[in-house]
């Protein structure tokens, strides 16, 4: 009986290491291939990368180990096709820890480096020789003074040879420091290139498992699509307008980022306003149950039916509008255009090369002409599209806050541009004016944005002391008239329309009252208060505007806010 037991425990150990070879041996027959990366759809958080390979395939089962696959892919969004009759059986994800790329450029600055450390080390040999000379000569000095019989014109013979082998070898020694030198900041330069050539250079750092079946041997095409994480982009814009008879040249671009691990190169962009990280699923309600306070502790199940306390969102800094100034944001590092085949045809226009499509939840821009984006994380700007806006303009003044005058323009038929918010660059008559942002939620009928400062519009506001007059009393009340006078002038070459606002202050207390108001030739709004006047100067053209109103307050109080 042990003997059949120790035949069968023998038999089994016998099948499982027949097993366990071949299953090696079918792991080491896996094909490995490399796929190429050709379209990358980019999200404005997320990308979706698509990549095709082929492969010859014997009749059965077999094994294919995909490499350039990108870092931080949801597993969950892997598609793989593949013709000629192949079925994909099954297909996993594992990391690679084994392959290194070192692309090009690192690998000669890799060699430049060495070489000038190469050099350094026979400069250094040679000071070492000379600082050896030097000892020797040194101590000649006084050799001829320890021998007797030697003349004076033999010591002055040799101290002469040995001053001047002394200089010879001390200017060698100073030519050689600054040999070494200029060395050292050649090597310092090119370790700093290298640490930026290794940034952009991506590590495939995944491999994609596949196992096919086919029925006969064929070659297949295959294609491999995923999701990443580590990519989006953000839109960008530069607004120039080089006259106010002109349309506002609208240059809408992207700065896009990816830290997939590996390069995209030459591939096509695709610019989605979607964000697959923010999920597809509709949110639901539940019930909302109030009730008075009790006398004991809130229970668990009390406080998960609560509303959860959500975060107010972040004021914007200005709605519907381009300001003058910098946008506090996402800061990306200097972007610069990096297009893969730099010598573009200048016959055709961008138009050709970018298609949008704004069918379905989200608006997309094709873009056919090949990209260079490294995985270094940085922005790389990609011109979207390029249009010349029909727009009204005007300048708008608050002279009561600041007396410079801010040139805007009002956007028509904004809405067929497909922007979405971001920050923008400002470019008035050929000059950079500065930065804004182009807020696009609140924006009706026209998008408002303006253009910066021009000193070529002078206004100034002064208090009318001639029809200010001083506290009356009637009463038990005090009246305190107030008058402004406010001088425009255009002296821009051309005609403009100038907006000039103010404001009457508005009473919280039945007590107070404001009435007398004089605003000739300008528009009041009583629920909020402002002035608003709306002026068309031609060159040159000066004009006086006055604003007056009264207060009456009750004369034991003191009123707040004037």
């Amino acid at each position: 009986m042990a003997i059949n037991v120790f035949q069968g425990f023998r038999t089994t150990l016998l099948c499982a290491s027949v097993a366990l070879a071949y299953s090696g041996a079918v792991y080491a027959e896996a094909q490995v291939q490399n796929v190429k990366l050709n379209d990358v759809t980019v999200f404005i958080r997320g990308a979706e990368l698509f990549n095709s390979g082929k492969v010859t395939l014997p009749a059965g089962e077999s094994e294919v180990i995909f490499t350039n696959i990108a870092s931080g892919l949801n597993e969950q969004s892997l598609m793989l096709d593949a013709d000629n009759g192949v079925v994909v059986q099954s297909s996993s994800v594992r990391r690679d820890f084994l392959t290194e790329n070192v692309s090009p450029e690192v690998d000669r600055l890799t060699k430049q480096i060495e070489a000038e450390v190469r050099e350094q080390n026979k400069l250094n040999v040679q000071r070492e020789v000379i600082q050896a000379q030097l000892s020797v000569l040194e101590s000649n000095k006084s050799l001829g003074g320890e021998k007797d019989g030697t003349s004076v014109e033999q010591i002055n013979q040799m101290l002469e040879l040995v001053s001047k082998r002394m200089s010879d070898a001390l200017l060698a020694d100073i030519d050689i420091k600054e040999k070494i030198a200029v060395i050292d900041k050649n090597i310092e330069k090119l370790n700093s290139q290298l640490n930026e050539a290794q940034e952009k250079t991506g590590q495939a750092v995944n491999q994609v498992v596949v196992k096919f079946y086919t029925p006969k041997a064929v070659t297949s095409d295959v294609k491999l699509s995923y999701v990443i994480r580590d990519a989006g982009w953000v839109p960008t814009y530069d607004v120039r307008v080089d006259n106010i008879n002109q349309p506002v040249k609208l240059s809408y671009k992207a700065n896009v980022f990816q830290n997939s691990g590996i390069n995209w190169d030459k591939v096509n962009l695709t610019l989605s306003s979607g964000n697959p990280s923010e999920g597809a699923q509709a949110p639901r309600l539940n019930p909302w149950y109030i009730d008075l306070p009790k006398n004991y502790a809130m229970s668990k199940s009390a406080k998960q039916s609560a509303p959860m306390p959500v975060a107010a969102p972040a004021a914007d800094m200005i709605v519907g509008e381009v300001n003058d100034y910098a946008v506090a944001g996402v800061e990306l590092e200097k972007v610069a255009r990096e297009a893969a085949n730099e010598k573009r045809a200048k016959s055709k226009s961008l138009s050709e090369y970018v298609v949008t499509d704004v069918g379905g939840v989200n608006t997309r821009f094709s873009i056919s002409l090949p990209y260079n984006i490294a995985a270094d994380g940085k922005g790389h700007s990609v011109l979207i599209k390029e249009a010349d806006v029909q727009g009204e303009y005007r300048y708008v003044v608050v002279p009561k806050i600041e007396q410079d005058a801010f040139l805007q323009v009002q956007l028509k038929d904004w809405e067929n541009l497909n922007l979405l918010p971001g920050k923008s660059s400002i470019f008035f008559e050929g000059s950079f004016v500065g930065q804004g942002y182009i807020n696009t939620k609140n924006a009706k009928e026209t998008l408002d944005l303006s253009l910066g400062r021009d000193k070529k519009i002078i206004i100034n506001r002064e208090n009318d002391k001639q029809m200010t007059a001083k506290s009356e009393f009637f009463g038990n009340s005090v009246s305190q008239q107030y008058s402004y006078v406010m001088d425009v002038k255009n002296t821009r070459k051309e005609p403009i329309k100038l907006v000039v606002l103010d404001q009457v202050p508005m009473s919280r207390d039945s007590a107070i009252t404001v009435d007398g108001l004089k605003y000739d030739g300008a528009s009041y709004n009583k629920d909020t208060g402002e002035v608003q006047w709306t002026l068309d100067l031609t060159p040159n053209q000066a004009q006086k505007l006055s604003l007056s109103y009264t207060v009456k307050y009750p004369k034991d109080q003191r009123v707040t806010g004037l």
